[in-house]
């Protein structure tokens, strides 16, 4: 045993999730990642299999860290999948499956860890969210209503978690220079009047998140959000996710909305 707080990393192979889990780690938490695959430790991060799909395996997951730690002191829910596809050409068994990893599979991890986190009257929850939680995103539109989820999911969890000192916080992240683009679903059907759209904006997309700022920035911020006092209940990361939901704000829905066509290069 020992008095580090312990911390549980969903998606911690790669991205934001790796990123984060070693910079808790060198901050002095005991931090346990996820993988869907089986992942060999590394440094002082300890790697469980999960599938956040999974009754089952969320189940063996919680199980298998209280036994190693007894307790848990943060969740960081940030293993996600996005997808590239018009909303017509998406299937509903494919928007499903986005759904149960962006939205469900955050149900399944925080429903599994908040009886030992009410019985510690103590926790933090970190939800990984991005500015298409707070505006649509054409071409991942099934990705966007996600994050939407998210977003409002976390609001009423924060209020409802309040009188046991659990905290909720979402962090909000803009393009970051990542490889989560090389995951993208593709459409389950190909209509023609979408292919010159649907390949500016997988074009435009790919290209601004390899443009995109230091994904270091994220993880410091969630680094910030867990050692934090008294953490907000939200975080927005990257210039995008500061500046867009401000214009969505003040300017008129059409000239917002051509901005953002004009923005992906959409004629």
């Amino acid at each position: 045993m020992t008095d580090k707080k312990v911390v549980l990393v969903t998606g911690a192979s790669s991205g934001f999730g790796q990123l984060t889990a070693k910079k808790l780690a060198a901050v002095g938490y005991w931090v346990f990642g996820t993988s869907r695959k089986s992942y060999p430790a590394s440094g002082d991060v300890e790697m469980l299999k999960l599938d956040v799909t999974s009754d089952s395996s969320v189940q063996l997951c919680i199980k298998q860290l209280l036994t190693r730690t007894n307790r848990i002191d943060l969740l960081i829910n940030n293993a996600g999948q996005i997808h590239a596809s018009m909303l017509e050409e998406t299937s509903l068994q494919q928007a499903k499956e986005i759904f149960e990893t962006n939205f469900w599979g955050v149900v399944r991890l925080t429903n599994a860890v908040l009886p030992v986190m009410r019985q510690q009257r103590s926790g933090h929850i970190i939800n990984i969210s991005s500015v298409a939680g707070l505006i649509g995103a054409p071409g991942q539109g099934f990705y966007s209503a996600s994050k939407f989820a998210l977003e409002g999911y976390s609001e009423a969890l924060s209020v409802e978690l309040d009188p046991f000192n659990i905290k909720v916080s979402l962090i909000e992240p803009g393009y970051f220079k990542t490889n989560f683009n090389h995951a993208m679903l593709p459409p389950t059907f190909n209509y023609a009047d979408y292919d010159n759209v649907r390949d500016v904006i997988r074009s435009t997309v790919t290209q601004a998140i390899a443009q995109g700022d230091d994904p270091t920035k994220v993880a410091q911020t969630i680094v910030f959000a867990a050692c934090s006092r008294s953490p907000r209940l939200r975080y927005r990361v990257g210039n995008e996710a500061q500046w867009l939901p401000r214009l969505k704000a003040i300017l008129p829905d059409n000239l917002f909305r051509f901005g953002a066509r004009k923005r992906l290069n959409l004629p």
